[in-house]
This record gives structure tokens, sequence and C-alpha cells, in this order.
């Protein structure tokens, strides 16, 4: 029988004696393997609803940016290819993963990605949608944006650099919260948009300070198609 739930987010279930063995050896890998390093982690609040907006540039960039959020746990989006396994499923569902079908507006997947913020979880998100092969901002998609708009959540920037090089280093920065105050009246749709652009600006103010190049923020159209 298939399970019954409220929200689409109960079926959602992050694993605390599965999640903190595997933190344990990301962190040996991170710091030896990667040669990780991290800042700002302050901005991250301890508690209560946070959106994480980040740049991407490698398929490793969920658990990199989870693990550097720590110590809260980060639920994020990957794309539904990954769940074809029912073992792989199983282990990246219980780590905080959740599918998003690539290609459109995924309404399931911004539908828990909603109600895990409304319960006062932790959400990361890559607003482009797919990785940068160039290191430079794609358009971003306003998915982010229209999740910002809900109240009472907290959205933190985020920028990082070297996870599209085998050995890297890597490094991560948290940035101060994107203020939601004083965007232009509007529909929901206009609001979103422009709540994304924000993020995406304090995305590329971000990433010189990982080792990036700089950045201009991409206001063409969002696609998954790989640049060059």
């Amino acid at each position: 029988m298939t399970a019954r739930y409220e929200s689409p987010a109960d079926a959602v279930r992050l694993r605390g004696w599965l999640w903190r063995p595997s933190a344990a050896l990301m962190t040996v890998w991170f710091r030896t393997a990667l040669r990780m390093r991290v800042r700002g982690r302050e901005h991250v609040p301890r508690t209560g609803a946070v959106l994480i907006v980040c740049n991407h540039l490698s398929n490793i960039d969920p658990p990199l940016v989870g693990w550097a959020a720590r110590p809260r746990r980060s639920f994020y989006m990957a794309k539904s290819e990954l769940f074809g396994n029912r073992l792989g499923a199983w282990i990246i569902s219980s780590l905080g993963a959740f599918p998003v079908v690539r290609g459109g507006a995924d309404r399931n997947a911004l539908r828990v990605a909603r109600d895990l913020l409304a319960r006062g979880e932790s959400v990361l998100m890559f607003p482009e949608g797919t990785r940068s092969r160039t290191g430079l901002l794609r358009a971003a998609f306003p998915g982010a944006g229209s999740l910002g708009l809900e109240e009472g959540i907290t959205i933190v920037p985020a920028a990082l650099w070297g996870s599209q090089h085998r050995f890297g280093p890597v490094h991560v920065v948290f940035g101060p919260p994107v203020s939601t105050e004083g965007l232009a009246p509007g529909s929901r749709g206009a609001r979103a948009i422009e709540l994304t652009r924000r993020m995406m600006q304090a995305i590329a103010d971000l990433v010189p300070a990982v080792g990036g190049p700089p950045q201009v923020v991409n206001d063409g159209q969002p696609s998954l198609e790989k640049d060059a």
C-alpha cells in the first residue's frame, strides 16, 4: 500500500543515524582530498527556515555546501535521474535529497521545498538549475525567488569555487542574508524574478572572495543546455 502523507515534505526524511557518519566521512574527504575551506558560517542561522542559494560548478556541490552549512542539516533538490535506483534513491533521500524533474517548473519539488521551509528546515538550492562549465553565472530560474517570498525565511547567499577541479582546493563562503524589502509592486511572478536577481547579485559578489573570476548577473533566458 502506498503511504499517504499530509504534505509532500513528509515523504522526505533525513535520517540522523546515516547523516552523522556520512558527515564524518565527508569531513575526511573534503578536508584532505579537496582541501576544503569554509568562511561565513556564522551567517547560517542555527534555527528557523533558511533558504541557501549558491552557484553551481560540479555534481558534488550539494553535499559540499550542505556539509559547509553544518551544524544545520540541509535538504536539497537532486535531479530525478539519480532516484532511478532504489538503493541509491534511499541513500540520498536519507541524506536530505528530494527529486526534481528538470526542464521546466517542477511544482511538486517546489511544493516539497516550500513545505520544508514552512516547518523551519534549511533548504539548499542552485538557482541556475545546472552546472556552469565556464565558471560564469548562468541565467537563473525564478523558483528560488518564489520560495524566498514566503514569510519568515532567511535567504543566505553562498559561493563556492574549486569543486570543478578533481583535487580542489574548494572554498565556500556564506554571505549576509538577502533582503526582501522594497521589492517593486506587481505580480508574484514579477517579484520572484526580482528577488532571484537579488540572490544572484549576492552570489556574484561572493564568487571572487572564493577565488573565482568577477561575475556579472546573467539576465538571459534560463536554460539547462550545456554551456561552452
